[in-house]
């Protein structure tokens, strides 16, 4: 989804160009890209972020509008969230998230379900 490239394109922006570090994000960036599908912001995701930031807000357990904003345009989409933050995303009432972790690449290409 546009929102988790601009995460990572931030990410990557932090490192001078030349420093491994860049190097070695830019490429998996290219790679994830390759099997994952971006999902749009549809007006259905304005709902959920609603919902989602007021019941967030009202449990005292808020997160940043970036990621609520990323949960909210994959539950419209149907879809599931891979992160390596399921702390925060598992807040989120409804929402499927799965845990990414260092090695584990092959399980995006199933992290979104069949429609």
């Amino acid at each position: 989804m546009p929102l988790v490239v601009a995460e990572i394109e931030y990410g990557i922006a932090r490192f001078p160009r030349a420093s491994k570090k860049y190097l070695l994000l830019s490429a998996r960036k290219e790679k994830l890209l390759k099997v994952v599908t971006l999902l749009p912001w549809i007006p259905e995701a304005s709902v959920h972020f609603g919902s989602i930031k007021a019941a967030l807000e009202k449990s005292g357990r808020l997160i940043d509008d970036f990621n609520i904003a990323i949960a909210a345009v994959t539950m419209s989409n149907s879809a599931a969230v891979l992160t390596a933050n399921l702390a925060h995303f598992s807040r989120i009432e409804g929402l499927q998230a799965l845990r990414w972790e260092e090695g584990e690449q092959d399980v995006v290409a199933s992290a979104r379900p069949p429609l």
